[in-house]
This record gives C-alpha cells, sequence and structure tokens, in this order.
C-alpha cells in the first residue's frame, strides 16, 4: 500500500517537473519572440529606407569662391522629425594644429559631442553663444570634454588661448542634413519620401539672405534639389572676444 502511494507522488512529482518545464519553455518562446519583434519593429519601422536628396552650392558677392561648409537640412512638414537615441562613441570637433576639425559641425538637437584635444599644449574651448552658451575651461594634450547641445541654433566655438581658432556647431531639429564640400555639392542620404522644409546655414551669410533660401521640397526617391545660392553681401568678419569679452593679447 505505501509503495503504490509512493509510485503516485513519484508521478504527480513527474508531472509537475514536467509542466512546469513546458512551461518555462513557453515563456522563454515568447521572451525571444517578443524581442525579435521589438527588434524588427525598430529597425523596419521607426526610421524607414528612404532616397538621396542632392544640392549644389554656389556662392555670390564671395570674396573666396569656395563654396565648402554650407549646410543644407530637412525638417519634416506635418510631423515632428524623429531622431534616433544617441549613443556613444559622440560626434566630435577635435582641435588639431590650432584649428578646430571639422570647422562645421551638424548634429541633432539634444546630442551630445565631444571636443578631444590633439594637440601637444593646452586648449580653453568656449563660445558666448545664447543658444549654448559654455565654456569648458583649460585641458591638456590628450584629454577631452563632452557637451550637450541641448537646443536648436547655431553655436561659434573658440579657443580663449588661440584667436584663429573658429568653429560652429549647429544643432537641428532633424536627422537628415549634409554639409558642402570643396565643390560645393551635398548628399543627404537615407530621407524618406514626404514633403520637407529645406533650409541652408553659411557663415559668411547673413540671416535675412539664409531665410530668404528657405523652402519646401518634395523628396520622392532620390531627389535633385539643384543648385542653391548663397549671396555673401552683406557680410563683414569682425575679430571674436576672449571669453571675458575682451580682446586678445597681441601675438597670440
Amino acid at each position: 500500500m505505501i509503495s503504490l502511494m509512493e509510485g503516485n507522488m513519484t508521478l504527480v512529482l513527474d508531472v509537475q517537473k514536467a509542466n512546469k518545464k513546458m512551461f518555462l519553455s513557453k515563456v522563454l518562446s515568447l521572451v525571444i519572440f517578443l524581442v525579435f519583434f521589438v527588434t524588427a519593429f525598430n529597425v523596419s519601422y521607426s526610421f524607414p529606407q528612404g532616397g538621396k536628396v542632392e544640392a549644389t552650392i554656389t556662392l555670390a558677392n564671395a570674396k573666396r569662391d569656395i563654396p565648402s561648409n554650407v549646410v543644407v537640412w530637412l525638417e519634416p512638414l506635418g510631423t515632428p522629425a524623429r531622431v534616433p537615441k544617441q549613443t556613444p562613441p559622440y560626434p566630435t570637433m577635435r582641435q588639431k594644429g590650432k584649428k578646430f576639425i571639422p570647422q562645421v559641425l551638424v548634429v541633432p538637437a539634444g546630442y551630445t559631442i565631444s571636443f578631444p584635444n590633439d594637440d601637444p599644449f593646452p586648449h580653453n574651448v568656449f563660445s558666448p553663444s545664447d543658444v549654448k552658451r559654455f565654456d569648458l575651461g583649460l585641458y591638456q594634450a590628450g584629454e577631452s570634454r563632452d557637451l550637450p547641445m541641448n537646443r536648436p541654433g547655431v553655436v561659434p566655438i573658440y579657443c580663449n588661448i588661440h584667436p584663429q581658432m573658429k568653429g560652429f556647431v549647429l544643432a537641428v531639429k532633424t536627422r537628415y542634413y549634409g554639409v558642402s564640400d570643396n565643390s560645393g555639392k551635398i548628399e543627404i542620404s537615407n530621407v524618406p519620401s514626404g514633403k520637407y522644409s529645406l533650409k541652408v546655414w553659411h557663415e559668411r551669410a547673413l540671416t535675412k539672405t539664409l531665410n530668404d533660401l528657405t523652402r519646401e521640397i518634395t523628396v520622392s526617391g532620390n531627389t535633385n534639389a539643384g543648385s542653391i545660392q548663397v549671396d555673401e553681401a552683406g557680410y563683414t568678419n569682425i575679430p571674436h572676444k576672449n571669453k571675458d569679452g575682451r580682446d586678445y593679447a597681441p601675438g597670440l
């Protein structure tokens, strides 16, 4: 009698173990399915594949006919721009040979950028901009500083030690942007079909001139936005001050 009861208990325990294993197996399968589904959804649907938008920059009334470092970006009309979450490594504006490299850096608003010092001497990166006023302080060769660009806008970048150093960071409300090369060519990749506001920025152009270049563009597959002429009339190069609002010492 006891043996029979023990046998029944063993059978019950075996069944329970089998059911538990089956349950855990189903849970694991469900978890794997959900991970795969969410990953596939993010890849396939969050940022759909699109075409390439091309444009050519030309200059008017320019003292130097060098159409590089002109920025063109596309802001979607009707719906807010969707920007992917940022992960390291961050976009960088290096200090090398007493220059900022690249001279013009474009990032989505809210992104963090790095300012590594690749020179064998210290730098002090700062900006007096109302968009992003900051002072990274003095730091040595091989060191780097990170900085979030919280608001959209143009941020001039200077060094408090070397007055010849000047760069620009543009924080834009989109992930679709490009910077012209030395021949004036611009390419913006993976732009989904739709209507956009095309905007332009150039260091040596007045704000009104740039605002007048804003226009609506329809993207459908690979799209050529044509020639964009930027007029430099009225631009005056005014030497910037140091971070204390004073002139740099002679000979720097």
